[in-house]
């Protein structure tokens, strides 16, 4: 009877142990599943994660270097050029900028970039992120707090010396003393100048944390010559940094340039420049007989001068354009548009409209070949072609103008209180400068 008790009291042990090995055996196999489950999902994970380069701008690279340098697919070039265009322009790419990319070698052709960078200068950043839905990149623009500062400077012209060097010699930095010599020739002719004849510049200058210079524009110029007389130049904003009317003006708003070209489009941003180009997606290096605008479709295009339509018509190169003989025997040119307003024959005016921007022809996208053609049918840098928005401002502009004169009259009086200070570490000049509140 005992022995069948303790037989029957093993045989449940037995039981529980067996029980018990079974529910670990299910504990351990769920445990496995998950760490299975866990490794294939990190696995995948590591598979997805965006591997980020760099490259620099080095002497002599355009941006199809750079962007070959970082191992972007040529379709993705041409992607990332498309859409950049109409926010950077990468004509004025520097040595030492940088690039950086995040690209997913896994994801499928076409769709390896997930983001890219670029810095124009250190207070302004280009930003790319691919939707992984739609495949289409959206277009982010960074800017980072700037210190703004007035200057204003004084001088004296002196017998034997030039302008520019006078310039430097008050203070005036020398990034800016050409865009300041430009300004003042525009409206006085300096051949004539006699020594003591005065000059009076307000500079507006951007820095990025106090000390990296970032943009610089002259608001005021002023000459006052005993045979010349008395000359002021006001910088108007038209309020769109890319304006074509953003320019001098005298405070009736009269420009300072009176029998310039006028400008092709309202708004400037240039994709591509005159001369010997690297096609940024291709890498073929050709000649470039103009400058690209970059413009959305349907945005008006304006002749440049007076003149006759010459040629208006379509090929597969060219697309819809116009060529217009002005009458010096020069001849402008736009290409690409989407339609066009005038015909062969036609006598057009200065600024009237000729037809709107397209995507026409051998195209990447919507711009305005603008090109220029001499008297003898040479292609010209149509840049070294002086041109205007209009010969004078009217009406809303007009007025802007009036009002941005008295707050410039006001920034002059308040840079001239201020106590002179060193110019800059080098020099032993001294300039009124005022620090303008963000």
């Amino acid at each position: 009877m005992c022995l069948v008790i303790c037989f029957l009291g093993n045989g449940c042990t037995q039981s529980k142990k067996l029980e018990s090995l079974k529910q670990q055996k299910k504990i351990l196999s769920h445990t496995l599943d998950s760490l299975s489950h866990l490794l294939v999902k990190t696995e995948e994970e590591l598979k997805n994660t965006p591997v980020v380069s760099k490259a620099t701008v080095e002497a002599g690279d355009g941006l199809f270097q750079v962007l070959v340098r970082m191992g972007i697919p040529e379709l993705e070039r041409r992607q990332v050029v498309l859409a950049l265009q109409d926010s950077v322009e990468f004509s004025g790419m520097r040595v030492g900028q940088e690039f950086y990319v995040a690209q997913n070698p896994s994801a499928p052709t076409g769709k390896q970039v997930k983001a890219f960078r670029y810095a124009s200068n250190p207070a302004t950043i280009h930003l790319l992120f691919r939707d992984d839905q739609t495949g289409v990149f959206s277009y982010k623009l960074v800017n980072k707090p700037l210190t703004r500062r007035h200057s204003v400077f004084h001088g004296n012209l002196e017998a034997g010396s030039s302008l520019n060097k006078m310039l430097f010699q008050v203070g005036i930095p020398g990034r800016m003393v050409g865009v300041v010599s430009g300004v003042l020739q525009c409206k006085v002719a300096f051949r004539q100048a006699q020594p003591g004849d005065r000059f009076r510049i307000l500079l507006e200058e951007t820095f990025y944390q106090d000390s990296i210079w970032i943009s610089g524009k002259v608001l005021y110029a002023e000459f006052e010559g005993r045979t010349l007389g008395h000359h002021e130049a006001f910088r108007y904003d038209d309020g769109d940094p890319k304006s074509s009317y953003n320019a001098h003006y005298t405070e009736n708003g009269e420009a300072l340039i009176f029998d310039g070209l006028r400008y092709p489009l309202d708004r400037l941003h240039i994709t591509s420049t005159f001369g010997n180009r690297i096609h940024p997606v291709t890498g073929q290096r050709r000649a470039h007989q103009g400058v690209d605008y970059g413009s959305p479709r349907g945005t008006p295009v304006y002749a440049v001068a007076d003149g006759v339509v010459v040629t208006s018509g379509y090929d597969q190169y060219s697309g819809n354009k116009i060529a217009i003989r002005h009458r010096d025997n020069s001849t402008s040119w736009y290409l690409h548009l989407d339609s066009r307003g005038v015909s062969n024959g036609t006598r057009v005016s200065a600024r009237q409209m000729i037809g709107k921007v397209g995507n026409t022809g051998r195209s990447t996208g919507p711009h305005l070949h603008f090109g220029f053609t001499n008297a003898q049918g040479k292609w010209i840098n149509p840049l070294s072609k002086t041109m205007i928005a209009t010969p004078k401002l009217q009406g809303e502009r007009l007025t802007k103008l009036q009002k941005q004169v008295q707050e410039i009259r006001s920034h002059l009086q308040l840079a001239e209180a201020e106590a002179p200070q060193l110019a800059n570490d080098s020099m032993e000049v001294k300039v009124k400068m005022r620090y303008i509140a963000p």
